[in-house]
C-alpha cells in the first residue's frame, strides 16, 4: 500500500491496520454523502433526471456503509468477540439499543427544532457547506491535546459547521455534520465495532448540526450568542452521549485497567467534549458579538437563502447589482 494509504488507513486500537480496502469504502461513502447534497441542489434543474440520480446516490450510501460495518464487524468477529481483554467488558445489546436510541433523538429534535427549515439545497448552501467541512476539517489538524484512545480538543474545529447550521437550519446542519463524521472517520479512525464506529463518528457528529437550533427562536433576536450558546451545548451534549455509550459499552476494558466503574470512566474520558465545545463557543461568542460578521456572513447568507427558496434568486441579484 503506498504512503497516502498508509496515512488513512484505519487502525485498530493497538495500530494494527483493519483491512486496507476499509479506507475505499468509508473515502467512497463520503464521496456519495457529498454527492447527494449536490444533486439536491441540482434536482431543480433537471427533476427526472437528477431524481434518478439521488436514487443513485442514495444506494452508493448505503451500500458503503453496508460494507464498512462488514468489514468492521468481520474484524470483529475476528479479531475482538473472543479475546481476553475488550469482549468481558463487552455490551452488544445495551450498545445497539442505544445507538437506535440515540439516532431517533438527533433526528427527532432536528425536525422539531427546524420545523420551519427546508432540505432544499441551491449553489450557495452547497458552496458554504464545502467551505465549512474544509475549515472544520484544516482545523480539526490543530490540535491542543490528544487523547491516547481517540479523541482530541482542537482550535475550534466544529465552528464551521456550527455557523453553517446557524445560517442555513438543523435539517441541512444535519446532513453536514453527517459528513463530516464520515470523514472524521477517515482521518482519525479508532474502530474495533461497527456500532462503536456509529456512536464516535457518524452519529457523534451528525448532533454538531443541532449548533443552530435556537437561531430561528424570536427571543433571542437581539442576543445571537444566546441562541449560539445553546445550540452549542445541546449539539455538544448530544455529541458527549454518543461518545459516552461508546466508551461505556465498547472500551470498558479501559476503565479495568485504571481500576474504576465502567460508567465514571467514560464519563471522565470523554469530558474533553465539553473543553472542546467550550473553545468553539468562546470564539464563536466574540464572532457574534461583532455586528460586521453576523451582517455580512449570517443575516446577509440567510436573506439570500430565503430568497432562493422563494424563488426570487433573479430579483434578489438585480437588487445586489443596483446597490
Amino acid at each position: 500500500m503506498n504512503n497516502f494509504l498508509l496515512l488513512m488507513a484505519v487502525k485498530t486500537s493497538d495500530g494494527d491496520e483493519l483491512p486496507d480496502l476499509l479506507f475505499w469504502p468509508i473515502f467512497a461513502l463520503f464521496i456519495a454523502l457529498f454527492a447527494f447534497m449536490f444533486l439536491l441542489y441540482l434536482r431543480k434543474r433537471s427533476p427526472k433526471t437528477i431524481g434518478i440520480l439521488i436514487y443513485i446516490a442514495i444506494a452508493l450510501c448505503i451500500a458503503g456503509a453496508i460494507v464498512c460495518m462488514a468489514l468492521i464487524g468481520k474484524y470483529y468477529v475476528d479479531n475482538i468477540k473472543h479475546d481476553d481483554y475488550y469482549s468481558p467488558y463487552f455490551k452488544d445489546a445495551p450498545m445497539y439499543i442505544s445507538a437506535i436510541l440515540l439516532i431517533a433523538a438527533i433526528v427527532g429534535l432536528t425536525f422539531v427544532l427546524g420545523k420551519k427549515d427546508n432540505f432544499k439545497f441551491d449553489s450557495r448552501s452547497v458552496a458554504f457547506g464545502a467551505v465549512c467541512i474544509a475549515m472544520s476539517f484544516a482545523l480539526s489538524y490543530v490540535r491542543l491535546f490528544k487523547l491516547p484512545q481517540g479523541g482530541s480538543v482542537t482550535l475550534a474545529s466544529l465552528l464551521p459547521l456550527m455557523i453553517f447550521s446557524y445560517i442555513f437550519g438543523v435539517k441541512k446542519g444535519l446532513l453536514i455534520g453527517l459528513i463530516y463524521g464520515v470523514l472524521q472517520a477517515i482521518q482519525d479512525p479508532y474502530i474495533i465495532h461497527p456500532v462503536q464506529f456509529l456512536l464516535d463518528y457518524p452519529i457523534a457528529f451528525s448532533a454538531i448540526g443541532l449548533g443552530g437550533a435556537f437561531a430561528k427562536f424570536e427571543i433571542f433576536k437581539k442576543c445571537p450568542q444566546v441562541s449560539l450558546l445553546l445550540g452549542g451545548i445541546l449539539a455538544s451534549a448530544l455529541r458527549f452521549l454518543s461518545h459516552f455509550l461508546s466508551g461505556a459499552f465498547a472500551f470498558g476494558a479501559y476503565a479495568a485497567d485504571a481500576g474504576q466503574n465502567i460508567y465514571v470512566y467514560s464519563i471522565a474520558y470523554n469530558s474533553f467534549v465539553f473543553v472542546d465545545i467550550a473553545i468553539v463557543l468562546a470564539v464563536g461568542t466574540v464572532l457574534f458579538s461583532s455586528k460586521a460578521f453576523m451582517n455580512e456572513v449570517v443575516y446577509k447568507q440567510r436573506a439570500k437563502m430565503q430568497n432562493a427558496s422563494q424563488g426570487n434568486i433573479a430579483n434578489d441579484d438585480v437588487s445586489i447589482s443596483n446597490k
